[in-house]
């Protein structure tokens, strides 16, 4: 089973009413990627920064919180927002490039093939790329 997963573009003040939302993706500016994770963002920040992949990338207490079961609504760090914003279109290709190769995306688990993944990393560092111009966050909704 995957997670569900929507990014939002708004003020981390706003976390419990994207908390409350059925589909944030929708009544935020936003964007709908099912099956990304923590672990995957993690992954990703390891790539966009080339250091270490650290598990505890996104670690904390939530910022909202629909209970055990979720969902739960984390800030993305501001230091992958801005990585995110400064991706042209070459960067992405070859940040997504090298993402689709991670165990993360491979058979073993979620089996993306690698135009999935560049696709929603196209859709998401446009998405930073507006949070950083409104100056504002990024937040993450995830379900089970």
């Amino acid at each position: 089973m995957g997670v569900l997963t929507d990014f939002v573009v708004v003020d981390r003040r706003d976390a419990q009413r994207v908390c409350d939302s059925a589909c944030p993706s929708k009544d935020f500016t936003g964007l709908d990627a099912k099956g990304i994770d923590p672990v995957k963002l993690a992954t990703l920040y390891a790539v966009l920064t080339d250091t270490e992949f650290n598990p505890s990338f996104i670690s904390g207490d939530p910022l909202a919180t629909g209970g055990d079961e979720g969902p739960w609504v984390v800030e993305v760090t501001p230091d992958l927002v801005q990585h995110l914003a400064k991706l042209d279109t070459n960067g992405v290709a070859a940040a997504a490039a090298e993402w689709a190769k991670t165990e993360e995306f491979s058979p073993k688990y979620d089996n993306w093939p690698a135009e999935a993944v560049h696709e929603v990393l196209a859709e998401l560092a446009e998405l930073c790329g507006q949070a950083v111009a409104a100056k504002t966050s990024v937040l993450m909704w995830m379900s089970l």
